[in-house]
């Protein structure tokens, strides 16, 4: 008999919530939302109409992070660049068909997908932790698409499991299969936004409000796909190096507790000849936590890149 694949768990809603309850409450809380299908997962974008003339800027948020945290940035860099933001599969309200969708190669294909749908100008492409893996293999998968990519909070992809394993699951909780999936629905809100949320963020990100639209998305019945998310990535067989060859930049917040120890310059291996920024008024959430140094790095790459 063939083995249940635990990830299935990370597939289902919430105890009432059918996939019509699911598709209404993603598109209820913004009227910029919309839903791209896949037959693996649909995923939730947020993206005003599009101006030709500006350049765009695509970001994908860090759990517990949804398109929800993004109405501060929306509006300070909404005159100067078209701004979309993607939930990974499993994550916000796109929720996976799937348990394939969350295996890594499957949500940067389909993520690819779902931002060449959106055809946008001179994009550069934003992702934080370990969706800065995420936007690179992107990156890598269609270099066309992009102008630019910037990666924050990201190292390499073996310090990036070493990351999870030391910091996010310490006691190995999330990686035991099934158990993993079960526990961080019962403890998701106290675990990631209570305690995580605070522990790594800056002094810039107004905390109080960034918890509370936190609480009110997982409320409302969320995905968050994290427990699936490190066993299928620590389960890989090779581990990937994405080199996407584009005009890069990476972003470091010192003020992130959680990354103290991490090596701070191995993300470099993918992306040897990227701009490189630290800071230490900065955090886990540099693009949520500073607009405008996301705006500043984003121009110098477009400039880069003509």
């Amino acid at each position: 008999m063939a083995c249940v694949d635990p990830c299935i768990l990370d597939t289902l809603p919430f105890s009432g919530l059918d996939e019509q309850e699911m598709r209404r409450r993603a598109l209820a809380s913004r009227d910029d939302t919309d839903l791209f299908e896949h037959e693996l997962s649909f995923v939730r974008r947020r993206c005003p109409a599009i101006k030709p003339e500006l350049p765009s800027l695509i970001l994908l948020p860090d759990g517990p992070a949804t398109v929800e945290s993004y109405d501060a940035l929306m509006e300070a860099l909404g005159d100067r660049f078209n701004v979309a933001v993607i939930e990974l599969p499993g994550f916000g309200f796109s929720y996976a068909r799937a348990a394939q969708a969350l295996e890594f190669e499957d949500t940067c294909t389909i993520l690819t997908l779902a931002i060449a749908d959106l055809q946008l100008p001179r994009a550069v492409l934003v992702g934080a932790c370990i969706q800065g893996l995420v936007a690179a293999r992107i990156g890598e998968l269609a270099p066309e698409l992009f102008a630019g990519l910037i990666v924050a909070q990201t190292a390499d992809f073996e310090g990036e499991m070493r990351w999870a394993s030391e910091s996010i699951d310490m006691h190995g909780n999330l990686a035991e299969p099934f158990q993993g999936q079960i526990n961080f629905r019962l403890a998701r809100e106290r675990a990631t936004v209570d305690w995580w949320s605070a522990y790594v963020a800056g002094p810039k990100l107004p905390l109080e409000d960034f918890q509370t639209q936190a609480r009110k998305v997982l409320k409302c019945g969320c995905s968050y796909a994290l427990a699936s998310q490190i066993q299928k990535w620590q389960a890989m067989d090779v581990v990937p190096e994405p080199k996407p060859g584009l005009p890069s930049a990476v972003i470091w917040g010192t003020s992130d507790k959680s990354h103290a120890g991490t090596d701070k310059r191995s993300i470099l291996r993918y992306l040897p000849d990227a701009d490189y920024v630290e800071r230490d008024d900065l955090g886990h959430f540099p693009d949520l936590e500073s607009p405008q140094l996301i705006a500043e790095i984003a121009h110098a790459l477009l400039a880069r890149s003509r």
